[in-house]
């Protein structure tokens, strides 16, 4: 059945099993790594959220969202939140990727959890 399958894709099958084979705990080890950055960078959103109800005094986060866009995040508030984070990295719980811990990527992050009052 492999062998089958492997005749189906072609040659470049066979390339690409065999560099994996040939790296595999070098792939898996990135793989695990990005993983892991990814899921303190979840729980980093999740801290985020936490500390701006705190400092809004507010539970609802789309009017925390709001006030942001129209006040905006002064710098102390915003070095506060960076120094409370380990690693200063966000993500989105909808994506893959990081983000920086800034005003403008927090209030991405929050505009894509948040689009609207429920």
């Amino acid at each position: 059945m492999t062998q089958m399958f492997i005749s189906f894709l072609g040659e470049y099958a066979g390339i690409v099993i065999n560099f994996y084979r040939d790296n595999q705990s070098w792939l898996n080890l990135i793989v695990l790594a990005y993983g892991i950055l990814l899921a303190l960078a979840h729980r980093n959103v999740i801290r985020l959220e936490l500390q701006l109800k705190d400092e809004y005094k507010q539970n609802d986060m789309y009017q925390i969202r709001l006030l942001i866009e129209s006040d905006g995040i002064e710098i102390s508030g915003l070095e506060r939140l960076k120094k409370n984070l380990r690693i200063p990295i966000l993500a989105s719980p909808y994506h893959f990727f990081f983000y920086r811990v800034s005003a403008k990527s927090i209030l991405r992050i929050l505009r894509k959890k948040y689009p609207r009052s429920k």
